[in-house]
């Protein structure tokens, strides 16, 4: 159906997901250098108050990015699913509703960017040192959020036909652009935060017409026909039904994170900049183990399509199994190196940031494998077009995080008890995915066959 895609409907379940998930978490690590890259040119040239002005801004832009998020993973979900079943025009339909969708959120994005950034990170406590910047920098990312959202868009409609190296390829052109134009607006022209928000901004636009570009010399399939330009309610319903629980859910994650941020603020701008750096540092180790999750929910979505419910369950056997491996060695990686690895976000850190950092990663990111375990049930069944059980699953995720991080911040004044937050909160999520799991005959046990034969 294309030069590159990848039918995972055939062959071995294992070396299908290594063959998907090797280049998409390659690209995925690389869309973390962003931030770090951020982060570390900011720290380095700025100081600890533009790192923590930085950081804390960084909650606030995932909410964002949750709407990015949900509404991309929806079309990688539908394209996915239509691929298996070899529907062409569906295809289409899915990919050019999801590109009204999107620049539509991304109209509402850019207006409510102009009034939303003072009054939310006062809201969770901001100090005043880096409130100016963390505001210009969020008005900054809201303004241009049409950048992201199209990156993704075409990112996602790659992965859908299971072409993850394509996706690798654009983000390397958008990461090498993000750190040339890092260096040059903040080092050089000297635009402070500011500069380094428009350096991602520039760096997606140009990765989205590189992307727009392959896409259609590759895939002739995906170019539209005059009927695919008319908007069809049918299939933006379906977009929404997809990608309003994926939303939702990334917003949960993202709002106990706010959470965590307030908490954090109260300790003051040491502190902040010792969880920014420290955050960083965790969602990049955690990276594989998502990755390998979001791999499996194009698996089990083109397997989905083409009715095939033993593969599925066996692809999410293979999925635990990485987890396992995966999680195991970035353990041993962040305890040797954790504190080497917080070090490079300033030239002169203090010892005691380098404790706190070290503290944050030893709790929150060297116990994985309950975050990989939680990633796989809640990919397989979004593949399997079961969202909203994913998305009650983010649900209970947010209520224990909040719950934890409010008893360290309010009841304690102890930070190792905020931090465990995060682990509570895994073991949360992934005790309710893995029960709605074994409701549904696509993802566990073989029981209720005239159901799945039904595609139900």
């Amino acid at each position: 159906m294309g030069k590159s895609g990848l039918d995972m409907t055939e062959g071995r379940v294992m070396r299908s997901l290594l063959a998907f998930s090797i280049p998409a978490l390659l690209a995925n690590m690389l869309h973390q250098v962003y931030t770090l890259t951020d982060n570390i040119i900011v720290g380095r040239v700025l100081g600890l108050e533009a790192l923590a002005a930085v950081g804390v801004t960084t909650p606030v832009i995932m909410l964002l990015g949750s709407l990015i998020f949900g509404i991309n993973n929806g079309v990688t979900i539908l394209l996915s699913q239509a691929y298996g079943s070899r529907d062409i025009p569906q295809m289409r339909r899915s990919f050019y509703n999801s590109l009204y969708l999107g620049l539509l959120v991304a109209a509402v994005m850019a207006a409510l960017g102009t009034v939303l950034p003072v009054p939310v990170l006062k809201l969770i406590g901001t100090p005043e040192g880096p409130l100016r910047d963390a505001a210009s920098y969020i008005r900054i990312s809201f303004f241009t959020s049409f950048c992201p959202m199209l990156y993704f868009l075409f990112s996602c409609a790659f992965r859908g036909m299971g072409d993850s190296r394509t996706a690798l390829y654009c983000m390397i052109v958008s990461v090498t652009g993000n750190v040339f134009l890092d260096l040059l607006f903040v080092a050089v022209f000297g635009w402070g935060v500011a500069g380094s928000a428009w350096a991602t901004a520039l760096a997606q636009f140009c990765a989205t017409a590189l992307a727009a570009v392959l896409l259609f010399r590759k895939y002739p399939i995906i170019r539209p026909q005059p009927e695919d330009w008319r908007p069809q309610g049918a299939i933006l319903k379906r977009i929404a039904g997809l990608a309003i629980p994926i939303a939702l859910q990334s917003a949960f994650i993202n709002l106990g994170s706010l959470a965590a941020q307030a908490a954090v603020n109260l300790f003051g701008e040491l502190v902040m900049g010792a969880y920014t750096a420290a955050g960083k540092i965790g969602a990049l180790a955690l990276l594989p183990l998502e990755s390998l999750g979001s791999s499996l929910s194009v698996f089990t979505g083109q397997n989905y399509g083409a009715k095939k419910a033993p593969r599925i369950r066996a692809g999410v056997r293979a999925g635990l199994l990485l987890q396992l491996l995966f999680s195991t060695a970035l353990a041993v990686l962040l305890a040797l190196f954790g504190r080497q690895f917080t070090a490079l976000f300033l030239t002169d850190p203090p010892a005691e940031m380098l404790d706190i950092s070290f503290s944050y990663l030893m709790i929150t990111a060297v116990p994985g494998i309950l975050a990989g375990v939680m990633f796989v049930y809640q990919q397989a069944l979004r593949g399997v077009g079961l969202v909203r059980d994913s998305m009650y699953g983010g649900f209970v995720q947010l209520g224990v995080k909040i719950a934890v991080v409010l008893i360290g911040a309010m009841a304690l004044r102890s930070l190792n008890v905020i931090w465990l937050a995060w682990p509570l909160s895994y073991i949360a999520g992934a005790v309710f995915v893995w029960l709605r799991g074994r409701r549904s005959p696509w993802i566990m046990g073989s029981a209720q066959k005239e159901a799945v034969q039904r595609g139900a």
